[in-house]
């Protein structure tokens, strides 16, 4: 674990998780952070596995912060180990289930709030903190880690009088007439 008086501080070689960046990460009322490495080592194979942003609500917060915010007293953020993640582009129950499969035990369900709260303790604890209410939807299996192989486009050759649109359209309608 690494503490750095500001984000900026962070030097760019040892920043090793390509999807985020130390800002988003850092304390949102001191610009303090702490890296905890398995955190985030976590934090990049959810978003790996989703493929797609994670909006951090509330990662790292100093003592001062947790306090202006009503954090618990013991909260994760201190220790640099949770992140409150925005669900506006996530199916939340996907994002739970990822979670788990990559090693969050701590889930803390605010939908009434817009975000989930994931952490890297070491006991399981899930939780709702939105007067009881949970996501909508079933439990459903995590996002895999394998990933499916790239789908090949193949450019339209230069001197295509058709042009791709055309080849669409004929490949729909059989034909253009």
């Amino acid at each position: 674990m690494k503490l750095y008086r500001n984000f900026a501080d962070v030097p760019a070689n040892e920043w090793r998780w390509p999807d985020f960046q130390p800002s988003e990460i850092a304390c949102r009322g001191t610009g303090e952070l702490v890296v905890n490495e398995r955190a985030m080592d976590m934090l990049q194979e959810l978003r790996t596995r989703l493929g797609k942003p994670i909006h951090i609500n509330s990662g790292y917060r100093s003592i001062k912060h947790n306090r202006a915010v009503g954090g618990a007293k013991g909260s994760k953020h201190l220790a640099g180990i949770a992140f409150d993640c925005r669900m506006a582009s996530h199916d939340p129950q996907a994002f739970m289930a990822t979670a788990r499969a990559v090693g969050f035990k701590g889930i803390g369900e605010y939908p009434v709030l817009g975000f989930c709260h994931i952490d890297a303790r070491l006991s399981a604890e899930s939780w709702t903190g939105s007067r009881g209410k949970r996501f909508p939807g079933k439990p459903v299996a995590p996002v895999s880690a394998a990933r499916p192989a790239p789908v090949a486009v193949r450019a339209p050759a230069q001197s295509d009088p058709q042009g791709w649109f055309a080849r669409i359209i004929a490949a729909i309608f059989g034909g253009i007439k």
